[in-house]
């Protein structure tokens, strides 16, 4: 009896075997078989940006250098002092040149150097100097720190404040380099 319960078993797993092997060559097979679709898109143009980096009352004092279609602005002459608040009210615009509103979010990217030094940098949107804040202010050094999605209206122009303050032992020839990221949904 024992051998005729074997016979069934064994035949089970050849079975089994047999199953899984064909399975194995369809999918052999069938990996092998590729088709290639193209996509081409043509002219793609250059066009103006629609918010754009802007000059400001504090530009000059921040070091504001505007790249020549508003995309980028370096800030290289920020500076602040030991154990007190440094504030650029207005370092640089941000200028919708369009006619309808966008949304915007600028956001904490990246930085580098003496981070330990720092108490704190704090950069806010507002619609005017020393007016209403727009959205949350961005800590700089804290990953996904943003304004959050803003509404810019058509035509407007907002300033962004950056807010420093060193910690009581920074040195003076301690610095940091901060890189935030300005997001415009839309076209």
């Amino acid at each position: 009896m024992m051998e005729n319960g074997q016979r069934k078993t064994g035949k089970r797993l050849l079975r089994i075997f047999l199953l899984l092997m064909s399975s194995v060559l369809v999918v052999a097979a069938s990996a092998s078989v590729l088709n290639y679709l193209y996509m081409q898109a043509s002219p793609i143009t250059a066009e103006p940006a629609k918010v754009q980096f802007v000059l400001t009352e504090d530009s000059e004092a921040a070091g504001a250098s505007i790249g020549t279609n508003g995309t980028y602005v370096s800030l290289n002459s920020m500076a602040g002092w030991p154990n007190a608040t440094r504030v650029y009210q207005a370092a640089v615009g941000i200028r919708n040149f369009d006619t309808v509103d966008h949304n915007i979010t600028l956001a904490f990217a990246s930085w580098s150097g003496y981070m330990d030094q720092i108490e704190f940098i704090t950069v806010v949107i507002r619609d005017a100097v020393g007016g209403t804040q727009q959205g949350s202010a961005i800590n700089v050094g804290t990953s996904g720190s943003s304004t959050g999605e803003l509404i810019i209206p058509a035509g407007a122009t907002w300033v962004v404040e950056w807010n420093i303050k060193w910690k009581a032992g920074a040195l003076s020839t301690n610095s940091v380099s901060v890189t935030l990221q300005l997001l415009v949904k839309g076209e």
